[in-house]
């Protein structure tokens, strides 16, 4: 019974497609291409910088915990990546 009052509210609600204002699709195209390559360029530099930290704090002692801690902070980095500059400007040409 609540589910199809749920159902039949639902159905009612209107629910418009985005539209692009006139004028803004290209600049919109351009920016958001450029934000989403800043990002990958970022995260790469992110990278060859943790594999810096690796590599120096490989050779024991107190460099052995920057070492482990830039192992740590890795998913992270792929995480913030992925989700960030791949579904951040999808979501952003949603709303714009």
């Amino acid at each position: 019974m609540m589910i199809e009052v749920l159902a039949a509210v639902m159905e009612t609600i209107p629910n418009p497609s985005s539209k692009t204002p006139k004028g803004l699709a290209g600049p919109r195209d351009i920016l958001l291409g450029i934000l989403k390559w800043g990002g990958f360029a970022i995260a790469a530099g992110s990278f060859i910088y943790t594999g810096i930290r690796m590599q120096l704090g490989g050779q024991g002692g107190r460099g052995a915990t920057t070492a482990a801690d830039a192992v740590a902070e890795l998913p992270m980095k792929v995480v913030g990546t992925l989700f960030i500059a791949g579904v951040g400007a999808g979501i952003l040409g949603m709303f714009l």
